[in-house]
């Protein structure tokens, strides 16, 4: 019995006889602990893993344009909320402006209106400027040097001056520019043929010259053709009140018939 102690007790095999298994090793599988089996992730899923990896991406990138295109909107609205914002102050500032351009004008037109100066009359009478245009005449005499104008017909006028018998009379002492015109017309040439043109001024009775032209040798000797000439004079002149103006020609029948070419006149400078 003793010697029996010293050797592991053999292992006993019972025979199951309905499954045809030892009950030893039925046994062991029972004392085994079971290990469970970690989970395999099938080999199918990792496909769909990737698409949903990219939807996510694309997800991201549609949120992150909505974000900037909101931000484009919320700029856009802002810039047209501050224009307007400035042309309604604009608007406000013309309307005040013109509202105080208003009240000096309605002030000035209920203010009541004091004269200064003078009255109409003296102010017509000291703005009102001396002047005179007279044209020429086919009936001249040939008696007298003087020649006689035309005054109202044409574009002949007197205005603050008066004209007597080819003369002009001033009323207002003061500076004039006077002038006169005329042209001279001959059938033939004669080498002794002159002329001279001159405008006279009467002070107190007297005469004088104040402007003269005169001419000789008008044409070529030997010639049997017309010939004509003319002579202008003017320059500045200071007249007093009731002072005479005249023209005269040495040869009042040889001047032109065309009354454009034969003028005389005056006006008041100061």
């Amino acid at each position: 019995m003793s010697s029996n102690f010293g050797h592991p007790s053999q292992p006993v095999f019972m025979v199951d006889s309905g499954r045809g298994q030892p009950r030893q090793h039925q046994y062991y599988h029972q004392q085994m602990p079971r290990h469970t089996e970690p989970r395999l992730v099938p080999c199918w899923t990792f496909p769909p893993a990737q698409a949903e990896m990219r939807k996510r991406d694309s997800g991201r990138m549609n949120a992150g344009m909505a974000w900037v295109l909101t931000l484009l909107l919320l700029l856009v609205f802002a810039a047209l909320g501050v224009g307007a914002y400035q042309i309604l102050m604009l608007q406000t500032e013309v309307q005040r402006l013109s509202q105080w351009q208003e009240k000096p004008a309605q002030m000035q037109s209920n203010a009541p209106l004091k004269q200064v100066g003078l009255n109409p009359a003296e102010l017509n009478r000291n703005t009102q400027k001396s002047a005179a245009h007279l044209i020429g005449r086919p009936d001249q005499s040939t008696s007298s040097g003087t020649l006689k104008w035309e005054a109202k017909l044409g574009e002949a006028f007197t205005e603050g001056v008066k004209y007597i018998n080819g003369s002009l009379q001033v009323n207002e002492t003061g500076l004039y520019f006077v002038y006169s015109r005329v042209e001279i017309l001959s059938p033939k040439c004669n080498p002794k043929d002159y002329y001279t043109h001159k405008v006279g001024l009467k002070r107190n009775s007297r005469d004088r010259t104040i402007m003269e032209d005169h001419r000789e040798g008008l044409c070529v000797v030997g010639s049997n053709q017309p010939w004509m000439t003319g002579s202008q004079l003017g320059s500045l002149q200071h007249l007093r009140e009731s002072d005479w103006l005249f023209v005269s020609v040495s040869h009042p029948h040889l001047l032109s018939k065309n009354y454009h070419s034969n003028y005389f006149g005056l006006f008041k400078i100061h």
